[in-house]
């Protein structure tokens, strides 16, 4: 697979946290942002499918007639 390098400035308590559980893990620095960009990226897509989902059917109400309604109502 191809790879794009990326710079990005985080605070420094987080890097030191990075640094600890890489080392902890004896994994990359890397394979860890990896797989947490990748977990954040799909959770903000599920969420915008969600929110698309909801947006649809908000559009697609019914409009029910009063009468139909009482009748309804009376008839329970």
């Amino acid at each position: 697979m191809e790879t794009k390098m990326l710079d990005a400035h985080i605070p420094l308590p987080l890097a030191e946290r990075l640094d600890a559980l890489a080392f902890d893990l004896a994994l990359p620095r890397d394979v860890i942002v990896t797989e947490a960009i990748a977990a954040w990226l799909d959770r903000e897509e599920r969420r915008r499918i969600v929110a698309l989902r909801t947006i649809a059917a908000a559009n697609t109400i019914v409009v029910v007639e009063q009468d139909r309604v009482i009748d309804w109502a009376d008839s329970l």
